[in-house]
């Protein structure tokens, strides 16, 4: 059995402190020890002569007048209830004070946290209505909207794309069949990663060996004005370094040849755009005269109406049926007139 040291405890009636934990009684008010107090260490330790004659169970609570009782006594000296009518000692009551106090602060931190969010809610408010205006602005911009518009001038473009078969010069790692003046090279197509040797270095490794032990004093509550003192062996280590030596792996990229073929070859390739343009009502494309090596890839057409600042894009067929100088009203979306009315 350990060293037992006395400990001390606070009157919960008149405030009196250090009380000696021998004492059951408080010595300036007389009551005895209730549910609320807690056994402290303060000051020189007061070992007890002889340990033995203490009793090590904790002190039992009476659920009738809440005083704390010696192990060993079977009636509350402040009430004369039975022990056995009585259910928690003292850690127990601790524990369920603790839980008590555990359960006011979280209903306290739940109280906070919803007062914050509610805070937060109505600060975050306006941003929010800020953010709703703003996307509605930008919805309601980009919706098509009804205008009435004075056509002061239609343009329009149309355009041909031609190709030309012609010679070109290209590389590749394959030979086209009809290529022609073809010149061959070894050049390197790839590498391979490859392991060519293993190096001796050398590294510094930390280890933990073990020391010895350190004595550590650790003073348990016995719950009824008491500790004991209870002495622990804690493992000490202490670090060592050594130099190891390891093979480590050196690779090298080896190149990987092939021949890559330079040539001339004869291909269809992007040549021009004949583009024809114009403000009046007669739009055309352009008469095209091409020769053997030519050919017409594409056509493609774009009109405008334009009025004041603005330029809309228009459909042919709508262009069609306006003319410069009249006031129309038109559905416009993104800079596009989609429909008239």
């Amino acid at each position: 059995m350990g060293k037992i040291v006395v400990g001390c405890w606070d009157c919960d009636y008149c405030g009196a402190d250090r009380i000696s934990g021998e004492i059951k009684i408080c010595p300036h008010c007389g009551k005895p020890r209730g549910k609320d107090i807690t056994f402290y260490m303060a000051g020189p330790k007061n070992y007890v002569k002889d340990p033995d004659k203490v009793n090590k169970n904790p002190d039992w609570l009476c659920s009738y007048c809440n005083t704390l009782n010696p192990d060993d006594s079977k009636f509350c000296s402040a009430c004369g209830a039975s022990r056995e009518d009585s259910e928690l000692n003292y850690f127990q009551n601790k524990e369920r004070e603790k839980e008590k106090a555990q359960k006011r602060e979280e209903a306290a931190k739940q109280e906070t946290h919803s007062a914050q969010t509610r805070s937060a809610g109505r600060s975050r408010l306006p941003l929010l209505l800020g953010i709703v205006v703003a996307i509605a602005l930008l919805i309601y911009m980009s919706m098509p909207k009804a205008r009435g518009i004075t056509v002061d001038s239609k343009t329009w473009e149309r355009s041909i794309s031609i190709e030309r078969y012609q010679e070109v010069e290209e590389s590749s790692w394959t030979l086209p069949e009809d290529a022609r003046d073809v010149q061959a090279r070894e050049e390197i197509y790839t590498y391979n990663h490859i392991l060519d040797h293993y190096e001796t270095v050398e590294r510094q490794v930390a280890e933990e060996v073990f020391d010895g032990y350190d004595t550590e004093i650790e003073y348990k509550d016995l719950g009824n004005g008491y500790y004991e003192e209870v002495e622990h062996q804690i493992p000490r280590y202490r670090t060592e370094y050594h130099t190891e030596t390891y093979e480590q792996p050196v690779y090298i990229d080896v190149p990987v040849y092939d021949t890559k073929y330079y040539y001339k070859v004869m291909k269809w390739k992007y040549d021009r755009d004949e583009i024809t343009e114009g403000a009046d009502n007669e739009p055309y494309y352009a008469e095209l005269t091409l020769s053997d090596t030519e050919r017409e890839t594409g056509r493609s057409e774009r009109y405008w109406i334009i009025s004041g600042k603005h330029t809309y894009k228009i459909s042919y067929d709508l262009w069609q049926q306006v003319e410069t100088g009249s006031k129309i009203k038109a559905t416009i979306q993104s800079g596009e007139i989609l429909s008239l009315e």
